[in-house]
C-alpha cells in the first residue's frame, strides 16, 4: 500500500488497475460532493434526473440524439476521407500547397462561412454536414500531414534497401505504418467535432438535433434540462470515443507495445 501511494506521487511510474480505479472513484466522489454543496443556481442530481426523464418522454431526446449521432458519424467519415487523402497525396510536391492552404482555413469561423455554404447546398441536412466536415477537416489535415511527414528518413531508407519501389515505400511506411497514429488523430478530431455539433445545429435548426434541443432549453433558462442534455452529450461522446479506441486496438494491436504508461 505504501509502495503504491509513493508511486502515484512519483513521475513516470506505472500503477496497477486497482489503484487507478480507486483514484478515479475517489476523485469522482470529491467532485460529486462539490456539486452537492454548490449554490442554489446549480441544479442538483435529483432535479437533473427528473428533467432527463421528462426530456425522454416529452421532448423526444432519443430521437434528437439519433439525428445528432448520425450527423457526427457522416461528418467524421467524410472528414477522414478528405484529410487522409490530402495527407497521403502530400508525398507528391504538386499536392503540398493544397494541404497547406486547407490547414490554414482553421483560423476562419464557420459563422461567417455559413452563407457561402448555403448557396452550394440543397437542404439543411447537407448544410450541417458541410459545416461539420469543414470544421473537423481543417484541424485534421495538418495533423495527418505531420504524421505522414514524421516518418524518419532512416525508416524510408530502410525500406529502399529492401528494394521496394518508391510507391511501395509510401504504402508500407507512410500509410500502413502510420495507421495507429491516424486513429489517435481521428479520436482527437472526433472530440472537436462533437463539441462543435451543438453550435452547428444551432446555426441550422432544420431537422432538429440535440444541439437545437439544448439551445431551446437554454433560451428558457431550464437549467436542469440543460444539465441533463449536457451530461447525455458527455456520456455519448465518451462512448463513441471508446468505440473508436476499440477499433484502433483491434486494427493496430501493436500500437500499445511502445507505451510506457497505460
Amino acid at each position: 500500500m505504501k509502495e503504491q501511494l509513493k508511486r502515484i506521487f512519483s513521475p513516470n511510474k506505472t500503477i496497477n488497475k486497482k489503484t487507478l480505479y480507486i483514484m478515479v472513484i475517489f476523485q469522482v466522489l470529491i467532485a460529486f460532493l462539490f456539486w452537492i454543496k454548490s449554490g442554489p443556481l446549480i441544479p442538483k442530481p435529483n432535479e437533473i434526473l427528473k428533467s432527463f426523464f421528462y426530456l425522454l418522454s416529452n421532448e423526444g431526446l432519443v430521437y434528437e440524439i439519433g439525428i445528432s449521432t448520425q450527423l457526427i458519424i457522416k461528418s467524421l467519415l467524410y472528414s477522414v476521407f478528405i484529410s487522409l487523402s490530402l495527407a497521403y497525396l502530400s508525398v507528391l510536391p504538386v499536392f503540398r500547397p493544397v494541404g497547406f492552404i486547407w490547414s490554414k482555413f482553421r483560423f476562419l469561423t464557420i459563422v461567417g462561412l455559413s452563407f457561402i455554404f448555403t448557396i452550394y447546398t440543397s437542404s439543411g441536412s447537407d448544410l450541417k454536414i458541410v459545416l461539420m466536415v469543414f470544421s473537423i477537416s481543417v484541424f485534421m489535415v495538418p495533423g495527418a500531414i505531420n504524421i505522414v511527414n514524421g516518418v524518419t528518413r532512416n525508416s524510408l531508407n530502410h525500406a529502399r534497401t529492401l528494394r521496394m519501389k518508391e510507391w511501395e515505400v509510401v504504402y508500407r511506411k507512410q500509410i500502413v505504418g502510420t495507421i495507429d497514429q491516424m486513429f489517435e488523430l481521428i479520436k482527437q478530431n472526433f472530440a472537436i467535432g462533437w463539441m462543435m455539433l451543438t453550435m452547428v445545429e444551432g446555426l441550422v435548426r432544420s431537422e432538429g438535433g440535440v444541439g437545437t434541443l439544448l439551445l431551446n432549453q437554454n433560451k428558457h433558462l431550464h437549467l436542469d434540462a440543460v444539465f441533463a442534455i449536457q451530461i447525455t452529450i458527455l456520456l455519448i461522446g465518451i462512448s463513441l470515443d471508446y468505440i473508436i479506441g476499440v477499433i484502433r486496438n483491434i486494427s493496430c494491436p501493436h500500437s500499445k507495445l511502445t507505451l510506457d504508461r497505460k
